[in-house]
């Protein structure tokens, strides 16, 4: 009987309107590698690009699955990549053995649902798609939903500011490191991006994980 694994799959959205630009292939590669160096504890198959404009991978566990997603999204706003990303997250059989150099050469019905997912996502709103046979599903599916909102209300021409406000955790750090003159514009600024609403999000979906019952 094959062994199941949590999976990883996603693609880049609009990619026909991206791929031209000679940029793009060299920032996708670098977001990738960066990922699988910051999660190599916890990662089974490295992110691997397949086609393109798209990668999988294969990880330990449901919590990497999650806090690698909410990874790869802040880190396009940090180093202000023109692109965004759907994915697929699914727990499934892989029949094949775990390659833990490259996530090639694998198959198994997990793949085919993680492909299947992100597929049925191109024609859709929601860009997170999971499946990980377990009650929470909904709740998870539900919470992504909530976490796009807050970032479709997001410019692209604020992505330094958005992540400066991820990194610092509090808006007086803006107005103290000049990004902002006063602290009251800070607020407001703070505020209008909904970041605390967006933080909430995070852990929400991290708390739903960890309180699973088994």
């Amino acid at each position: 009987m094959a062994e199941q694994y949590y999976i990883i799959m996603a693609d880049v959205i609009d990619s026909r309107s991206i791929t031209k630009d000679k940029g793009f292939m060299e920032a996708f590669k670098s977001l990738i590698k960066q990922a699988n160096s910051t999660f190599s504890d916890a990662i089974l198959s490295p992110l691997t690009i397949t086609l393109g404009d798209e990668f999988q991978g294969v990880v330990a566990n449901k919590n990497t699955l999650f806090a690698l997603l909410f990874y790869l999204d802040e880190q396009l706003l940090a180093l202000g990549y023109p692109f965004k990303l759907r994915y697929a997250l699914v727990y499934g059989e892989i029949e094949t053995p775990i390659n833990p150099k490259i996530a090639h050469e694998m198959y198994g019905s997990g793949l085919t649902r993680a492909r299947e997912g992100l597929e049925s996502l191109k024609d859709m709103e929601p860009h997170y798609y999971v499946q990980l046979q377990s009650y929470t599903d909904m709740q998870l599916q539900l919470s992504l939903y909530l976490y796009q909102n807050i970032k479709t209300g997001w410019k692209s021409s604020e992505s330094k500011i958005i992540s400066a406000f991820l990194t610092h955790k509090d808006y007086k750090k803006l107005q103290e490191i000049g990004l902002y003159k006063t602290r009251s514009g800070a607020w407001k600024k703070y505020n209008s991006l909904q970041i605390e609403a967006y933080e909430t999000v995070k852990k929400l979906i991290l708390n739903i994980i960890a309180n699973e019952r088994t």
